[in-house]
């Protein structure tokens, strides 16, 4: 089974070489993102097949321009959320634990080549997570030394808040107690802001000083999906369904003129990596180049959650 997988990534690697051409320079590095394949199962109402998701989904790297296509976890369980660390030496990601469903989600690191994977976090032994699973994306702090996960308080549900947990340590403290719910939370590289999306105030777009703790709207920038500009200037997101970019501290608006969701910006911040359909494309932030990095039928399978 492992090799036909295998045959199927080189398959998709392949169809990643006629990515569509783009002048100036071109992307570098590497990218993180979630791969799955999914299973058919019989529709409901008999007809036909339908794609689940069936424990498939991987953690996976590609180059900049779509080669170099390589697996780095092979188990039975979907991985997601992937992030580097600052340095890019490790990768970040959530990882359910099968066997323990009150604590199904754990916060993993390993090693840029997928070595030395480790679990970082046991929500079983912080109260106020126990039965609780994760809601969004993760996201290192600049110093590489605390990762900001967004989990509800209890488990009574109620809104999410900011949790953190400790590279060295592995504690965990709650961060926010804010009267919304708070997912998507994202660092800034300067450290001073989490930016996060307030999902019960309609998905309104928040700074949260690390600092003071407060937090202020960006605008009436409204969307999913935030990722911030290596400069820490800019923030990209999903407005809609379209792409778009706002001043952190303007706001100035400016659309990219396509779909997209689950973006990332590129270390030199010269383009932002996102998902749209059955591919993972790259754009630069002023909407033009636009290329495609990897290709999957969505009947399939899917790319997921890129991170540059």
């Amino acid at each position: 089974m492992r090799r036909l997988l295998l045959a199927s990534l080189a398959s998709l690697a392949l169809l990643a070489g006629v990515a569509s051409a783009s002048s100036g320079t071109q992307p570098t590095g590497q990218i993180v993102f979630g791969l799955n394949h999914f299973c058919l199962t019989p529709a409901p109402n008999g007809g036909g097949k339908v794609p689940i998701d069936c424990g498939k989904g991987e953690i996976a790297v590609v180059h900049a321009n779509g080669s170099g296509l390589r697996v780095l976890t092979h188990d039975k369980v979907t991985e997601t959320s992937p992030v580097w660390s600052p340095n890019h030496e490790q990768i970040a990601f959530i990882k359910p634990t099968a066997h323990l469903p009150s604590t199904s989600d754990q916060i993993w690191v390993m090693n840029a080549d997928g070595s030395n994977q480790q679990k970082l976090t046991d929500f079983t032994s912080v109260p106020q997570l126990w039965g609780n699973d994760l809601t969004s994306d993760l996201s290192w702090s600049p110093d590489g030394q605390e990762i900001v996960f967004a989990a509800f308080p209890n488990d009574q549900g109620g809104d999410e808040q900011l949790f953190v947990v400790n590279l060295r340590t592995h504690g965990v403290r709650r961060l926010t107690h804010l009267p919304f719910g708070l997912t998507e939370p994202e660092w800034s590289p300067d450290g001073r802001w989490i930016a996060v999306v307030a999902q019960d105030a309609g998905d309104q777009i928040y700074l949260l000083s690390t600092k003071t703790h407060r937090a202020h709207r960006v605008g009436k920038a409204t969307g999913l999906c935030i990722a911030w500009s290596p400069n820490s200037n800019r923030l990209v997101y999903n407005a809609g369904g379209r792409l778009q970019v706002v001043n952190a501290a303007g706001p100035h608006y400016h659309s990219l003129r396509i779909d997209g969701d689950q973006t990332s910006w590129s270390p030199d911040g010269q383009w932002i990596v996102f998902a749209s359909g059955d591919y993972l494309r790259e754009i630069r932030p002023n909407g033009k180049d636009v290329r495609h990095i990897l290709y999957v039928n969505s009947q399939k399978g899917s790319n997921f959650e890129p991170n540059w």
